[in-house]
């Protein structure tokens, strides 16, 4: 039987493949499908923090977390986008939020084409969006996993190859 530790490593695996996937690089085409690769991060980050839940322990930072109030912590940000997106991975292509999901990079604000107001309160930071919820790549995905790996005594995923992300 897989523990909840093995599985929280196979999660850390997959997160740091996709966050280092040349998706998130700063120069990427826009037509890379950063949509799909953004849905399946979300998908194993909330994996992640499932598995780590049921160790008892809870990732709760709120640094700029939750826009209008809607959400309160990390986690709780997570579940949320993660519940706007298909069940299954292999659903993605066909069925993730089209005009409800966008990205911004680097500090700024403005609308979206779906009439969304966004803002990125940092410089050389990416941002993504579902309709007005707003979540830092480096901010708070990579934030998240290097606090559950310090927690567990894992390696940190700071020493790991970031590509110029924002």
């Amino acid at each position: 039987m897989t523990t909840n530790t093995e599985l929280i490593k196979l999660c850390l695996i997959r997160v740091h493949k996709l966050i280092e996937s040349l998706t998130f690089y700063r120069d990427s085409d826009e037509k890379e499908p950063w949509k799909a690769t953004f849905a399946e991060l979300i998908m194993t980050v909330d994996d992640l923090l499932k598995h780590f839940r049921q160790l008892g322990q809870e990732i709760a930072f709120t640094e700029a977390v939750g826009v209008n109030g809607k959400i309160q912590d990390i986690t709780s940000l997570v579940v949320w986008m993660r519940s706007c997106l298909p069940a299954l991975i292999t659903d993605l292509s066909d069925h993730l939020p089209a005009n409800r999901l966008n990205r911004y990079f680097n500090q700024g604000n403005g609308y979206f084409a779906n009439g969304c107001f966004f803002s990125v309160d940092y410089d050389n930071e990416q941002a993504f969006f579902i309709d007005d919820q707003r979540i830092y790549l480096k901010h708070h995905l990579v934030r998240l996993v290097d606090e559950v790996e310090s927690y567990l005594s894992f390696p940190n995923s700071q020493q790991t190859n970031r590509p110029n992300l924002a």
